[in-house]
């Protein structure tokens, strides 16, 4: 484990209590959530390498589309099953959360974690532009209920979310490099700031439901944690499975982080407060998965004894 890895998950559940004791200050946050995100990403994309990007080398798209069959179809229907026959009244906010695209975050997570940021970035952006095909049909296939999402209107904020952030760090590169250096020493700080607001601007809704419903919503938290772990061993039983074709970390982090703001906005329109619930519950192990991962990836790049 490392300082920094201390300081996100401090910092983030930090702003979980922020959001819980303040719900009015921390309420007033959520509809900037979405510039909180565009600027975690330009902070991580820093360090992108754009050729890989744009030059993806032999078997790269393969094993993207590979991850991104197995966050978007292999994954929901395999846990939304095992929550039908065990927790039959959270199946379907379990099928909507493990059916969410990869997290816009996970850049961020894969800078800390030194996984392949180009790979990472690829499967966030193929399970975005999917997500409005993949996720109505098995809701409606699974659960029977109707999610009326536009393509357009999701494009349109992957859009903003992804290639804003993109656009600009192209634009930095261009007509003024002297800045790189500066932002990148800044660039931990001023993540970790805008962590801890997302984190209280995702829970500032949720204090009241903590004080008149505790059963539930320990319910839902400790269902969240089972999940993060699925979600971990899903992409370990990938990896071993591939034989070493796949790159770990990139599996690991596209599974672990997911889109659960993109979760919330849907479940608070169009599913039930469970679904709700778990969206926003998720956010606690979304950080702490940060110590397994950190574990693992320790361990990947550690040189082997004979």
């Amino acid at each position: 484990m490392q300082t920094r890895d201390i300081l996100v998950i401090l910092v983030t559940l930090g702003g979980v209590l922020a959001g819980v004791l303040v719900p009015g200050a921390s309420g007033g946050l959520r509809p900037a959530m979405i510039y909180f995100l565009m600027g975690l990403l330009f902070l991580s994309f820093l360090r992108l390498d754009l050729k890989a990007l744009l030059h993806p080398g032999p078997g790269v798209l393969a094993e993207v589309a590979l991850w991104t069959l197995v966050k978007l179809v292999g994954a929901p229907l395999l846990l939304w099953g095992l929550a039908a026959w065990w927790l039959p009244e959270w199946a379907l906010p379990v099928l909507v959360l493990s059916a969410m695209s990869a997290g816009v975050s996970g850049p961020f997570f894969a800078v800390m974690l030194g996984a392949d940021l180009a790979r990472v970035l690829m499967v966030v952006v193929a399970t975005s532009l999917l997500l409005p095909v993949t996720l109505p049909a098995l809701v409606r296939l699974l659960a029977g209920a109707e999610i009326p999402v536009s393509f357009w209107e999701m494009f349109r904020l992957l859009a903003l979310v992804i290639f804003s952030p993109l656009a600009l760090l192209l634009l930095v590169r261009r007509l003024a490099p002297v800045l790189l250096r500066p932002l990148e020493r800044l660039a931990f700080p001023v993540s970790l700031g805008l962590m801890f607001l997302l984190s209280a601007a995702i829970f500032a809704p949720f204090g009241g439901h903590l004080l008149e419903r505790p059963g539930q919503f320990l319910v839902a938290t400790l269902l969240s944690f089972v999940l993060a772990g699925a979600y971990l061993g899903l992409a370990l039983l990938c990896t071993r499975l591939s034989g070493g074709r796949l790159e770990p970390l990139t599996g690991q982090v596209t599974l672990v982080y997911i889109n659960n703001v993109l979760a919330l906005v849907f479940a608070g329109r169009f599913l039930d407060t469970q679904s709700v619930l778990l969206a926003g519950c998720y956010l606690l192990p979304y950080y702490l998965a940060l110590l397994p991962l950190r574990w693992l990836s320790t361990r990947a790049k550690a040189p082997d004894r004979a």
